[in-house]
């Protein structure tokens, strides 16, 4: 009973509490999964070490490995541990090659490069192994492309996106999701992924145009299927740095002039307090949230206002990535009215249905559709940390000045 009541307060995000129930039980537990559950919740209270006794001690059953594995590889990778980590995904992989969690995890791991052999390796181990499965040939492109085996790179997604030897490049996408982080990407893109004419490419943020714009339009076609014309089966893709780039809407509109693209715009706040908890947990970011704000506040407020619409990044790029109103007016410049669409992330998670059907009737296919349980993805499990008042009323005069105007370019669901 304990352990029931424990996990319903870590999923109402009550960490805390469901850890003090858990301490009540007796240790060492008749259920393995205690184990599991209380590392879990140390790690989100910041108990690292704490967490790897626990997860180490669920690891040792082997009903319960494979989570242990993944958990302690997120410990490591909130330490800022990211050669363990990486090595924990790669053992959590070797038992099931189709873990989605630890193959997401070590792609937005910093690894060292000298650990790129060991991990192509591997991946080559789960191509052979789970051969139905393009996600793992779609990672080993990517490892691949890193290593600087770029024609091999290409070669392997072709073969993951179904490309027959001396077919034509793949597909261009018709659709992407631009932005921006912690707004909801990841919910929406798995959502539109239950449609049947919408193929949303699996391995979320292809980073093509921010990151490996260099190695051309044949590495970015290699990722993407062809379906034929009568099905009406449209490909997109969801990199969220997308949106805040400055050089990124020109080449977007180089390479897909006719694509329509989807924004969604969180409460600016909001998604500075998300972004800073999402570096704690993935990238071993130290110290009080508020110090950081302070910090770039100052950074952004010292710039006049051309130099700020021009920076691409500032770290830790909270606020930042939180100033709407240039990039989506470098966007507007680029795009017209009817290929771009800016959404509320609020709206989504309060009203998905009817989003969805907003979304699907802009990508022009039948918005009716069964979408399956509208589960959100990727959120942060801790609530945001508060802030002192004064610090909050400059963040949110700052950042009425550079969103505000975007906001209010939000199309609500008809």
């Amino acid at each position: 009973m304990s352990l029931a009541a424990a996990l319903a307060l870590r999923e109402q995000r009550r960490p805390a509490e469901a850890l003090a129930l858990l301490l009540q039980m007796p240790w060492p537990p008749t259920e393995p999964r205690a184990w599991l559950l209380r590392g879990v919740i140390e790690h989100q209270l910041g108990l690292a070490a704490e967490a790897q006794v626990s997860l180490a001690a669920a690891a040792a059953h082997p009903e319960l490995a494979l989570e242990a594995a993944y958990h302690l590889g997120e410990v490591h990778r909130s330490n800022g541990q990211f050669e363990a980590a990486a090595a924990w995904f790669l053992a959590a992989l070797q038992r099931d090659p189709g873990h989605r969690y630890s193959h997401n995890s070590l792609q937005f791991t910093r690894f060292d490069p000298a650990l790129l052999p060991r991990v192509v390796a591997a991946y080559r181990g789960f191509v052979a192994t789970a051969p139905e499965q393009p996600l793992c040939r779609q990672l080993l492109a990517h490892y691949l492309l890193r290593s600087g085996a770029q024609a091999e790179a290409v070669a392997v997604n072709r073969q993951a996106s179904g490309l027959q030897p001396g077919q034509a490049a793949g597909a261009l996408p018709g659709f992407l999701v631009l932005g921006v982080p912690k707004g909801g990407t990841s919910s929406l893109l798995a959502w539109l992924s239950c449609h049947p004419r919408l193929w949303c490419h699996p391995r979320k943020e292809l980073h093509f145009f921010d990151g490996d714009w260099e190695h051309g339009p044949v590495w970015y076609q290699s990722h993407f299927p062809v379906f034929a014309a009568e099905a009406g089966i449209a490909c997109g893709e969801a990199t969220p740095n997308y949106f805040q780039l400055p050089q990124v809407p020109g080449r977007v509109q180089q390479l897909l002039p006719q694509a329509r693209l989807i924004v969604l715009l969180r409460d600016p706040l909001q998604r500075a307090l998300s972004w800073l908890m999402h570096l704690r947990r993935f990238e071993g970011l130290q110290g009080d949230p508020a110090e950081h704000l302070a910090a770039e506040l100052e950074a952004l407020e010292a710039l006049d206002e051309g130099a700020l619409e021009s920076t691409g990044f500032i770290w830790p790029n909270a606020l930042l990535g939180s100033c709407y109103n240039a990039p989506l007016r470098r966007w507007q410049a680029a795009y017209g009215h009817g290929q771009l669409l800016v959404l509320a992330s609020e709206q989504l998670f309060a009203r998905p249905q009817a989003t969805l059907e907003q979304v699907a009737r802009f990508l022009q296919v039948e918005p009716r559709w069964a979408w399956g349980e509208l589960l959100p993805y990727n959120v942060n499990p801790l609530p945001q940390p508060a802030l002192p008042q004064a610090l909050l009323e400059r963040l949110q005069g700052f950042l009425q000045r550079h969103s505000g105007w975007a906001l209010g370019q939000v199309q609500p669901p008809g």
